[in-house]
């Protein structure tokens, strides 16, 4: 990643920008495939991530050998502001992440998940205020159906190429990748963007025309 901005810091102030904000930047740099599978969603719509993606790749497989499953060690592989992002290889059939990942993440300091497929203990994760993005929930485990086989590799989630240090945010409206190399002008630019549309709301409540302002600003 190439920034000269310390990764707390690109973390905090990415997470105060809304994914919408930073989803038309990514447009405006040419980067048009960036948003993630409209039904990846929060768990919770005030849950928010922004971090450090750390891939995992999963694959439907009915071995019960402990030794063999790599879940655990990527958890215990993360890292403070990691997302985990788990590319679950279009199973349905099992519940790709649960209490005890997120439990393990926390203790890790990693800040959410992204995972295209589904998650289980949805009451126990609910507890804690680790945002988990999934498509859905259902209470099989996966042991004997479902396994990690690789770990910080390049993967596709939600659609989109996510490699190891990209740049992951998430809120209500849905999951954003960032390209690590223009993480920082994304970030700068999504603070301008923010800026801009609260003056333009500000001209809104203001009187002013909705069309005036359309044709008068770059961004809206």
């Amino acid at each position: 990643m190439s920034t000269d901005i310390p990764l707390a810091e690109m973390c905090e102030r990415f997470k105060k920008i809304y994914v919408p904000a930073i989803a038309d930047v990514l447009d405006d740099l040419g980067y048009w495939n960036q948003v993630m599978h409209e039904d990846i969603k929060s768990l919770r719509l005030t849950d928010r991530v922004a971090g450090r993606a750390y891939t995992a790749l999963g694959k439907p497989e009915r071995s019960t050998e402990r030794a063999i499953r790599l879940g655990p060690r990527m958890i215990d592989a993360l890292k403070p502001y990691d997302v985990a992002v788990f590319d679950c290889s279009d199973d349905r059939t099992t519940g790709h992440w649960g209490e005890l990942l997120t439990t393990g993440a926390l203790a890790r300091g990693a800040v959410g998940a992204v995972i295209d497929g589904g998650m289980r203990d949805t009451a126990a994760i609910l507890d804690t205020d680790f945002p988990v993005f999934h498509r859905f929930r259902v209470p099989r485990d996966a042991r004997g159906r479902w396994n990690v086989v690789d770990m910080e590799t390049p993967i596709v989630c939600g659609g989109v190429p996510v490699r190891p240090g990209d740049f992951i945010v998430g809120d209500c409206d849905g999951v954003v990748v960032i390209p690590a190399e223009v993480a920082t002008e994304v970030l700068i630019e999504s603070e301008k963007t923010v800026e801009i549309e609260g003056e333009i709301r500000d001209r809104i409540q203001g009187g002013e025309l909705v069309g005036d302002l359309y044709m008068a600003y770059e961004r809206f």
